[in-house]
């Protein structure tokens, strides 16, 4: 009885847990293009009708056929645009590379930037990079600045000990002069 009773409650949580990630799928597929993954918001801002664009420009069914298609066909029989679509889509690994991602023609480039974690990360590690960069440029400018504050100050004394003491040679022979004319 009470393992029966274990059983169905798994039963019962793994058939919840099915139904939630269906709900999220489902709703995922609601709010976004599957092909472009642009947001039905960034549509209407474009006046573009979103179920036009998704049965007509990115119809997932047209990628699922042409990946069968492709996968079907020997390619050797491989014609234009197949040759080079055909390693890409077939290739789990580099799929997205031909897949029009972020990318429609109803809004030509208009797509915000959504704030994603892996964008964020992007732009927070091109941000410290810059930062590092600009650093160690001011490092190395502070450092030929002191060099050459140095090199002046160490320049600046020697040039004024040479002056006092050509001053106190100039002062030494004019007194001389004047005291030889005395006598």
């Amino acid at each position: 009885l009470v393992a029966s009773a274990i059983i169905s409650g798994i039963i019962i949580d793994t058939f919840a847990e099915m139904r939630s990630d269906r709900k999220e799928v489902l709703e995922d597929l609601n709010t976004s293009c599957f092909v472009c993954d642009i947001e039905v918001v960034d549509f209407e801002q474009a006046n573009h009708d979103y179920q036009q664009h998704i049965t007509n420009e990115h119809n997932m069914w047209q990628y699922v056929w042409l990946k069968i298609y492709l996968r079907d066909t020997d390619s050797k029989d491989y014609k234009g645009l197949e040759l080079h679509v055909a390693p890409l889509l077939l290739d789990h690994n580099k799929a997205a590379r031909c897949m029009p991602i972020k990318r429609a023609r109803a809004i030509q480039g208009n797509v915000k930037d959504k704030a994603t974690l892996p964008t964020l990360l992007g732009k927070i590690n091109r941000i410290r990079d810059a930062v590092a960069v600009q650093n160690k440029m001011a490092d190395d400018l502070k450092y030929k600045m002191d060099t050459l504050y140095r090199e002046q100050g160490a320049q600046y004394i020697n040039e004024h000990e040479f002056l006092e003491e050509s001053i106190s040679g100039i002062m030494e022979a004019l007194e001389s002069s004047k005291g030889g004319e005395r006598n």
